[in-house]
């Protein structure tokens, strides 16, 4: 995928990583087996199952229905993660990385907090990297970012775990006990999760200015000409 290609929304490309309404969630009943969450259907069980954990299913359509810009698609969020995909177009960020000393990777400001705080050493995040272009791009349209944002560069991307819904077993089946619980790989608790989001931990931080990259990359020029 590209930037070109991604589906259009009102006249915007709309992000990689986002969810549409017609992508329905087509996720099995669970149950508890062999001291582990499962779906009931075996097969579903081990084709939606990553690093031990079970993951929300979802149907793949981008581009049917509406976007929902705040909603991650649980596979295309964990495959740009892994992948270091843009969470935008889609596209590898390796190249731009290995130029630029990082993956891009971008926090929003929380104006009701009044937090701006920029991106730490050993922040952990569900959010995709980007390509200065892509970023530069979001900046201007993303609601969640008009507030402000701060941006960094990352050596070190590192795999950490899921974020999710975690379970508990009672008896032969299982009940939700925390919305949005986070569970490392390798955690005992990694097996009681409904996964939905991939967490990295970012190692070798260094803030950088967007707005200063973006003009080197002419991409400041190319805006104005529009």
């Amino acid at each position: 995928m590209s930037l070109e290609s991604l589906p259009v929304h009102r006249g915007l490309p709309v992000p990689y990583v986002a969810t549409w309404t017609g992508e329905e969630d087509i996720s099995h009943a669970v149950i508890a087996a062999d001291g582990v969450m499962r779906y009931v259907d075996p097969l579903v069980d081990a084709a939606c199952r990553w690093q031990d954990a079970l993951w929300r299913r979802l149907m793949r359509a981008p581009g049917v229905g509406e976007p929902i810009f705040e909603a991650l698609h649980p596979v295309r969020q964990r495959t740009a993660m892994w992948e270091q995909l843009c969470q935008v177009c889609g596209v590898s960020v390796a190249d731009e990385a290995a130029q630029m000393g990082g993956a891009l990777y971008l926090g929003g400001a929380d104006g009701a907090a009044g937090t701006d705080d920029p991106i730490a050493d050993g922040e952990r995040t569900e959010n995709p990297p980007l390509h200065i272009a892509c970023a530069w791009k979001s900046v201007s349209h993303c609601r969640h970012l008009l507030e402000g944002y701060t941006a960094a560069r990352v050596a070190e991307p590192r795999q950490w775990g899921v974020e999710g819904i975690l379970h508990a077993a009672v008896g032969g089946t299982v009940v939700p006990v925390k919305t949005k619980a986070r569970a490392a790989y390798g955690s005992p608790l990694l097996p009681w999760m409904l996964a939905e989001r991939a967490i990295v931990e970012l190692v070798g931080v260094r803030s950088v200015d967007l707005a200063a990259e973006a003009e080197r990359a002419g991409l400041l020029a190319a805006r104005a000409r529009r």
